[in-house]
């Protein structure tokens, strides 16, 4: 497999695309707007406890509480005295804030190197998750152990330490428990809140986290940052540097890469397969579901066969598009009926083998239902990526769709009638989005003209672009009254 990751310096973003086998299968932008972003440590202050909800909101200086699990507040600090509101202690974005919610945190810091993870408030020491062969874990295990000291501070062995030399990884915990000292001290003289910590910017971010062996190269177009990298990995000893190359081409980095392209998929409703098949995708505020179709496949296979070929398709898909589009909380997929169950129990082996490709945590339900629907929940640790670029429509107010011109016709039909005679005499001007309002100059005319005529009135149309589809405003001009409203 050929992984490749990319990296894009711009005066407003850092954006930063991994392809692996030539496809886009991860990206990454941070900018100006990543205050609390996750990782972040801060010194809050206790707002509130609030046991029916088994929360704890915790003002961190953001716009919104944070919120804190009830367990995790009290676990992690069962030595304290009080719980009143008020109280100062420290917590860790795990998610970022998002929409009208709060970021969530967590009172178990982490603080994350190249080849190990601290943790100042946990005595403990283990193995990334990620490293799965037995062998590996077991001699990753043992360095841990040796590393691992009673002051404390638990420790974690990330996967970039396979193959490492044991010096190099205690070097990595050395700075790691200085950075840790200079948090704890500083905390001592600020009062919350009170941010003290953040995590690395996003070039260095991405070369600790995602540069392992399994990557082929690591192509910059910044000196400045291509600098930065090669001395954080000359200062950890990292024989991943010749990996790491300086993009000098005149054409934009994503341009010249095709990614430009590619991170349009991000943002489209409809995901086609090569076999002629598509995926719908929908999100509302608590779910997110995926429609998987047949569409145009013209195959010559027998309806199961080719059922099967299209549902594993739109496997390996769906689960890049979680990736990429960073989707968490309850997930919906409706795949297409297949009557053989050796043939269901294929197609949801072979999903879960995709998810494991990335690092979010998930729960799935153990097999299809009757129906072909999956249900499964992902971890979200920021934004959706889509959601960071997109706003609601101002036409149909983000629902997708807008009440239809004849519709809006029939209710302005509505209001005459209920206002009856009020209207003798009376001038009533409608305003209304363009399409809406040459629907009414056109097929709507003989309802207006009748309506002139009976009630000796006079109407007019006036066009409004900022107006969304469904919005029609009648203004009635009656004498020294005038009357606004909308139907």
């Amino acid at each position: 497999m050929k992984k490749q990751i990319f990296l894009n310096i711009r005066r407003d973003d850092v954006r930063v695309a991994v392809r692996e086998n030539g496809e886009l299968v991860e990206f990454y932008i941070e900018r100006g707007d990543s205050s609390f972003a996750p990782g972040t440590i801060i010194k809050g202050k206790l707002i509130a406890i609030r046991k029916e909800l088994n929360a704890v909101f915790v003002d961190i200086g953001a716009q919104s509480a944070g919120f804190l699990p009830l367990n995790d507040f009290y676990l992690s600090l069962p030595h304290r005295k009080n719980d009143e509101e008020g109280l100062e202690f420290l917590v860790q974005v795990k998610k970022e804030p998002y929409g009208s919610k709060g970021a969530r945190l967590t009172t178990f810091i982490a603080i994350p190197g190249r080849y190990l993870v601290l943790m100042p408030f946990k005595e403990a020491f283990g193995v990334s998750r990620k490293i799965r062969k037995d062998k590996d874990r077991q001699k990753l295990k043992k360095i841990a152990r040796e590393l691992y000291s009673n002051d404390g501070m638990g420790i974690i062995v990330r996967t970039a330490s396979s193959g490492e030399d044991i010096n190099v990884m205690r070097s990595d915990l050395s700075e790691l428990k200085k950075t840790w000292e200079r948090i704890e001290k500083q905390s001592k003289i600020v009062e919350a809140p009170y941010v003290l910590w953040t995590d690395e910017d996003l070039p260095i971010k991405i070369t600790r986290d995602l540069l392992d062996e399994s990557v082929s190269e690591f192509i910059v177009d910044s000196e400045e940052a291509y600098k930065k990298i090669k001395e954080y990995l000359g200062r950890k000893k990292s024989s991943l540097i010749k990996k790491v190359s300086l993009y000098k081409n005149h054409i934009p980095i994503f341009n010249h890469y095709w990614i430009e392209q590619e991170l349009r998929s991000i943002f489209r409703r409809k995901i086609y397969l090569k076999s002629g098949g598509h995926i719908v995708i929908d999100e509302t505020e608590a779910l997110t579901v995926f429609d998987v179709n047949t569409g145009s496949y013209r195959g010559k296979e027998k309806t199961e066969e080719m059922i099967f070929k299209t549902n594993c398709e739109s496997a390996v898909e769906i689960a890049r598009q979680l990736n990429l589009r960073d989707i968490g909380g309850i997930i919906i997929i409706d795949f297409i009926d297949m009557r053989k169950k050796k043939n269901q129990e294929a197609l949801l082996n072979l999903f879960k083998k995709q998810l494991k490709r990335s690092k979010a945590r998930y729960k799935i339900v153990p097999k299809l239902s009757p129906n072909g629907l999956l249900e499964m929940t992902r971890e979200r640790a920021r934004k959706n990526i889509a959601k960071r670029f997109v706003e609601p429509c101002p036409y149909c107010r983000g629902k997708g769709y807008g009440l239809s011109a004849p519709y809006l016709l029939s209710r302005f039909t509505t209001w005459l009638e209920k206002k009856g005679k009020s209207l003798l005499n009376t001038k009533v001007r409608i305003v209304a989005n363009p399409r809406v309002a040459i629907y009414f100059e056109t097929e709507g005319k003989n309802t207006l003209e009748y309506s002139c005529v009976k009630n000796k009135m006079h109407i007019e149309v006036i066009h409004n672009e900022s107006n969304p589809i469904e919005l029609v405003e009648v203004i009635t001009y009656d004498n020294d009254n005038v009357i606004k409203e909308e139907i």
